[in-house]
């Protein structure tokens, strides 16, 4: 009786060990299955940065020169960064950061969603003051609304996104993409 009850409990652990092995298999492998097909698409988002020039006095130029000005060019190294949702808030969080290439092109990869593209000058929170001096006027309603508006709203899909094409106009004496900045200053002859 003696070795039947162990043979009986040796029979029971074996087969104990087969059914939690087995069972272990398939909840492992209905994981695995449920992640793969949980799985976010990434959508492939690419454009172009150009930037163009204002005449900004000295001599009078010519038509060409006027035309030059106003033809985008592209601008390499321009930086950006994005975040989730379709307001800049300073508790924001950058999910990606692109800067265009030395043709101006870039190219990145989200999953569907709603998301801001913003600036460098949208990074931290607003302060207008440090972009007066005495020359500079800031107009610091413009500014804030400014800020608290995403450079572009990047609503992603399913499909891929391409031929984005963001132009930056430069104006004269201000070294900054915010538009709510004024020279005061002279102009040259």
């Amino acid at each position: 009786m003696m070795k039947n009850t162990t043979q009986m409990n040796l029979l029971f652990s074996i087969f104990s060990l087969f059914l939690l092995v087995n069972c272990g298999t398939k909840d492992k492998t209905k994981g695995h299955n449920e992640f793969s097909k949980s799985e976010t698409k990434k959508i492939t988002v690419s454009g172009t940065v150009s930037q163009t020039y204002s005449y900004c006095g000295g001599a009078r130029p010519s038509d060409e020169m006027i035309a030059g000005l106003a033809t985008p060019k592209p601008w390499p190294g321009k930086k950006f960064h994005i975040i989730k949702g379709d307001t800049n808030t300073v508790s924001h969080k950058v999910v990606l950061d692109f800067t265009s290439d030395a043709e101006g092109k870039f190219s990145f990869e989200l999953e569907p969603g709603t998301y801001s593209i913003i600036l460098d000058d949208q990074l931290s929170p607003p302060d207008a003051k440090k972009y007066k001096t005495e020359l500079i006027n800031v107009d610091e309603t413009c500014f804030n609304n400014w800020w608290a508006k995403p450079y572009y709203l990047l609503e992603v899909k399913e499909e891929n996104i391409k031929d984005l094409n963001f132009n930056f106009h430069h104006r004269c004496f201000i070294g900054s993409d915010v538009p709510c900045l004024h020279y005061t200053g002279p102009y040259p002859p």
